[in-house]
């Protein structure tokens, strides 16, 4: 299919199947979850989530199912199929978590080391890719450093819930480098909350996206991609699926991937406050046997096949990639600086 035909079809799926489906699913009960009071509190259900993927040259629709009953629906899937005349990528990915958890174990079932990689360590001067996080949360990544247009004052760039805590934070906030989980406490302050993308309940979120000031005798290097080499300033185009990417993170360091959808919407992640959908989002597998990313490599700045930033990590989960590691997702990056009203500083 032309580009333009699975954009069409992706609008006209979502009103014709997968909102109906949802709705009688709730309605019958068959998510779990049967009163509006309890679907309230625990926000947008997991369902299925719509997108564009690759075909060879042309490009095919991707349907996520976020749910087992769903990927057993024969039904729907074949006529989800029909009406994409066979063009389809269906991939069940279950449930999707922010990745601002750094557990003993990654995702991809890897011990942390008893000595810290650097990138769990306290870095001055600031390093891309190394522990950072709000006083109160654990550990996330250190994304990239950015310029306000307004004033041009120099900031760190990360997630929300990163460095705002989901909303909780107040501006001014402290921000830890490394982060609480890393051994980081109010002596390692590098910065101070001082604006965030709200996280929103009951419509369509687009990124999940924080910065924070920097403490003026503390250095940095905006360039230098650890073990990636430089980057390469900001990507212009938009990702498209089968592009080659990679990230340095707090958690995983190094990983290399590839773009497997991009436009996806209604793709619902687990956060501590609840459910929260989002539109518009990059997933992206791990290149070779390994997972792209895991908990704690949220805020990662990724970046193309010439070191150009191009997206910004803030979830994933466990199943979905063709290597059996788990997907992973994130914000388009000219949305986030949009929406932050800031510039890529390098």
């Amino acid at each position: 299919m032309q580009l333009d035909s699975v954009r069409a079809l992706k609008a006209q799926l979502t009103s014709q199947i997968v909102e109906p489906t949802v709705t009688a699913a709730l309605t019958e009960g068959r998510f779990g979850v049967r009163s509006h009071s309890a679907r309230k509190a625990l926000g947008p259900v997991r369902a299925m989530a719509l997108g564009i993927a690759r075909r060879g040259k042309d490009y095919q629709l991707a349907v996520r199912l976020q749910r087992r009953s769903l990927e057993e629906d024969e039904r729907m899937i074949r006529a989800i199929s029909e009406e994409a005349r066979g063009e389809v990528d269906v991939r069940y990915v279950g449930r999707l978590f922010a990745l601002d958890r750094a557990p003993r174990r990654g995702r991809a079932g890897v011990p942390v080391a008893a000595a810290a990689p650097w990138h769990r360590q306290e870095q001055r001067p600031l390093l891309i890719g190394s522990s950072i996080a709000h006083y109160r949360v654990t550990a996330g990544t250190l994304g990239a450093f950015v310029r306000r247009r307004a004033d041009g004052q120099l900031a760190i760039l990360s997630n929300n819930h990163v460095l705002a805590n989901e909303n909780a934070a107040r501006i001014g906030d402290p921000i830890l480098q490394p982060g609480p989980y890393d051994g980081g406490t109010s002596a390692d302050q590098a910065g101070a909350l001082l604006d965030f993308v709200r996280l929103r309940r009951g419509v369509a979120n687009f990124v999940d996206a924080a910065i924070s000031s920097m403490d003026g005798s503390i250095g940095w290097n905006a360039s230098q991609l650890t073990g990636l080499g430089t980057l390469g300033g900001l990507r212009q185009d938009p990702l498209d699926a089968g592009d080659r990417v990679a990230k340095v993170g707090r958690t995983t360091g190094v990983t290399w991937g590839t773009v497997t959808a991009v436009e996806l919407d209604g793709v619902v992640v687990g956060y501590d406050s609840g459910n929260l959908s989002f539109d518009n989002q990059i997933e992206i597998e791990g290149a070779g046997p390994r997972a792209f990313s895991a908990g704690g490599d949220s805020g990662s700045v990724i970046v193309d096949a010439d070191m150009r930033a191009c997206a910004l990590l803030f979830a994933g989960g466990d199943v979905g990639g063709s290597n059996g590691k788990g997907l992973t997702y994130a914000n388009p990056i000219g949305r986030v600086m949009d929406d932050l009203a800031v510039s890529l500083a390098v």
